[in-house]
């Protein structure tokens, strides 16, 4: 039995993460015997390598506006477990955390009992916030994938509109080594009848369009082509004939906010602009280039695709100035390729550790330029010691790393 909180993250964070599986009949099984009832709810799916948090942020913050019920889940979380599952864009309450994870801890046993197999993390966390929606009676869900697409939990139930906002190199162990095998799994999310609307670079078009072809899918696509750039700090950008101004920053933003205006254009065609324009100024979406001190911004890039994204911001928005990066990443990432590019926009990389049970001793990596401080919060307040006006400090490498100091920093 799971006596509070904090046993009850415990638990649930150590069910097995990846259980090997062809299809999703236990999650829907799980469903009917729970008999989640999402009927008269819209549902909005987002998939992709990169920028699926920040679309789901971006639709939420407009349906908000607009006056919805939104339930946003979202993975992984920062700082708090809570993150995950949020109301009205707000983290769900301790109470009914709580309450959930107890339910389905206790219905992981009874599922164990019939079917002879327990369920996995992210089964149950996904079971979890299609709990919480249903009986919250929330207007629109948006949910976020949380590994591929084909057969990920999320994709157990039908949705009103598809989003894949970019295709990147990432868990190459579960979705393969070539950008085709893993656009094949994420564009697993779609069923016959589906509306997609992606953001993927060109490239991928000619595929993309091959496989929504046999399912009879109407595809649309949006390119940096297709937005005019006004400005970088703010971001300001013309699209779909417009003027937009966000709040958060990063060249990644542009075709984020774009697929997000696309996504609501056509699910809810009667919502004016000016609602669109109101939500996108208050999103916010923490470790997207939040700048936690001055000069000093906190991005949770932790991919080479994300990191080359980043790289773009670097070259526009702080063009004028000198950017040092404090880095450090999990064991299971393509570390070689991400310094790589981050020595490419950047005079001074400082490489640290943080504590966290994926981590692997990067010390061996600095070399030449390439310096190593192991303790991460002392490495930033050096670095911050011996900056100057014209200097950017930029913590990047992990979404986990970015976590760390986002709830260790004091400024």
């Amino acid at each position: 039995m799971l006596n509070n909180l904090t046993e009850a993250i415990q638990w649930i964070e150590t069910r097995i993460k990846f259980r090997p599986k062809t299809d999703l009949e236990r999650m829907k099984k799980a469903v009917e015997i729970l008999d989640i009832d999402l009927s008269g709810i819209k549902k909005i799916h987002v998939a992709g390598t990169n920028g699926k948090g920040s679309v789901c942020s971006y639709i939420s913050y407009i349906l908000i506006e607009a006056g919805y019920k939104v339930g946003t889940y979202t993975s992984p979380y920062l700082v708090r477990f809570n993150e995950r599952i949020r109301l009205q864009m707000n983290e769900i309450e301790d109470t009914e955390l709580f309450d959930l994870i107890l339910e389905v801890y206790n219905f992981n046993i009874v599922f164990e009992e019939k079917f002879g197999e327990t369920l996995a993390f992210f089964e149950l966390l996904t079971l979890m916030s299609m709990l919480y929606y249903s009986r919250k009676k929330v207007d629109v869900m948006v949910m976020e994938v949380g590994l591929g697409g084909l057969l990920d939990a999320t994709n157990v139930i039908n949705y009103d509109v598809s989003l894949i906002s970019s295709i990147g190199f990432d868990h190459m162990k579960q979705l393969g080594n070539t950008l085709e095998s893993i656009a094949f799994n994420k564009l697993g999310i779609l069923k016959p009848g589906n509306h997609l609307i992606t953001t993927v670079d060109p490239s991928l078009h000619p595929y993309f369009k091959d496989y929504v072809k046999n399912l009879q899918i109407d595809a649309e696509f949006y390119t940096l082509s297709d937005i005019e750039r006004i400005s970088d700090l703010p971001l300001v950008f013309k699209a779909l004939n417009h003027t937009y101004e966000l709040s958060l920053i990063g060249e990644y933003q542009l075709l984020n906010s774009l697929l997000s205006i696309a996504a609501i254009h056509y699910l809810f065609p009667n919502i004016d602009e000016d609602i669109i324009k109101k939500g996108l100024k208050k999103t916010k979406w923490l470790g997207r280039l939040e700048e936690i001190a001055q000069n000093v911004y906190l991005d949770s890039a932790h991919n080479t695709h994300a990191l080359d994204s980043l790289k773009k911001t670097a070259n526009h928005a702080f063009k004028d100035k000198e950017i040092w990066v404090l880095f450090s990443a999990l064991g299971d990432k393509d570390i070689a390729g991400m310094i790589s590019i981050v020595q490419s926009f950047s005079s001074r990389v400082v490489i640290t550790s943080f504590p966290d049970l994926r981590y692997q001793d990067l010390k061996e990596l600095a070399q030449g330029s390439i310096e190593y401080i192991e303790d991460a919060l002392n490495a930033l307040k050096i670095l911050r010691a011996e900056m100057n006006p014209n200097t950017i400090i930029m913590i990047l490498g992990s979404l986990h790393f970015a976590g760390y100091i986002k709830q260790h920093f004091k400024g």
